[in-house]
């Protein structure tokens, strides 16, 4: 383990050493007096594992010090040990995220020590369960995705059993839309980063595997901003633009016919995001607000949901325009 510690004062510096090295004999220390020892000892590897830093520097504070230190080892735990402050300071120093905070005097060296080690030990446990989280997470992740797919493979067994054509599209349908979510989690997983989606990934990879699955000679324009969206809202956009896409490929193209489909997400200036599925099929054949299907039922849902404008409306040039605008994406 590398530790630092960083006072103005060589005699305080040599005996906050010593006293450290009693608690940690093994470790490499480096005593920092000036920018550039900062700047050498971050450079260097390992990372730093605990740093001492008094508060007053004359080139800087140790606020900015812990800040420099966090830049290349954000859970460094770090004690402030200063012969400068009261308790406003003291609260202040915990809540920039010092472990601990020490008046410097010779009678508190000893209490040093232990403030370390005990600083270190805490690090190390945050650290131990962050892996173990981790892994939980990634594991339940894991099985989730396999449970959807033993779901979507149930489902499509069923329909490809049922006579009845109405009831066998439908569970078609109702596949399709867990395979949505399927792909959602996937996406989770493969990025290992479970609040947030990159929702542009998603809708290519979505696009992707409706016209695989259709088969069709059907030309895709995509234009997807590289956006992260919390999963509260990307879950939501995500079915949507699974019952527009599939909407598009269900009605826009009767009897076999070719077309085109382009596919937007666009961050808006506001701070949302606006997705539009546009095609160049047959058009509307009756007026959306008498639509009675369970596709658009479930978008308009959807995004009463996310609170979010949504049009469907006769593209100029004919075939449809969907768009839904998500002015404030969920925190």
């Amino acid at each position: 383990m590398r530790i630092l510690i960083t006072d103005d004062d060589p005699d305080f510096r040599d005996l906050a050493l010593r006293e450290v090295r009693r608690e940690f004999p093994d470790a490499v220390i480096a005593e920092i007096g000036t920018p550039a020892a900062l700047e050498a000892a971050l450079r260097q590897e390992p990372r730093p594992g605990l740093l001492v830093s008094d508060l007053d520097l004359k080139w800087t504070d140790g606020f900015e010090v812990l800040a420099a230190v966090r830049a290349v080892n954000p859970i460094c735990p770090a004690v402030m040990f200063t012969g400068t402050g009261n308790e406003e300071l003291a609260v202040r120093a915990i809540k920039a995220g010092f472990d601990d905070y020490l008046v410097k005097s010779p009678k508190q060296l000893r209490r040093l020590a232990a403030a370390a080690r005990a600083a270190v030990t805490r690090a190390e446990t945050r650290r131990s369960l962050e892996e173990s989280r981790d892994l939980l997470t990634q594991e339940l992740y894991h099985r989730l995705h396999n449970n959807l797919q033993l779901v979507i493979g149930l489902i499509s067994f069923t329909a490809r059993s049922l006579a009845d054509r109405g009831a066998r599209s439908q569970l078609e349908d109702l596949a399709r839309r867990v395979q949505s979510l399927s792909m959602l989690q996937e996406q989770l997983y493969r990025d290992g980063a479970f609040e947030k989606v990159r929702i542009g990934d998603f809708l290519r990879g979505l696009v992707d595997d409706i016209l695989a699955l259709d088969g069709r000679p059907i030309r895709a324009s995509l234009d997807l901003a590289d956006e992260v969206l919390p999963v509260d809202t990307a879950v939501p956009l995500g079915l949507i633009a699974n019952e527009f896409l599939t909407n598009a490929i269900k009605y826009a193209f009767p009897d076999g016919a070719a077309g085109w489909i382009s596919v937007s997400l666009r961050r808006l200036d506001q701070g949302g995001v606006i997705l539009e599925v546009n095609d160049d099929g047959v058009g509307l054949p009756e007026a959306v607000s008498d639509a009675p299907g369970l596709g658009i039922r479930l978008v308009r849902r959807l995004a009463q949901q996310l609170g979010a404008e949504l049009r469907i409306s006769p593209r100029d040039g004919g075939g449809t325009q969907c768009m839904v605008r998500v002015l404030r994406p969920a925190a």
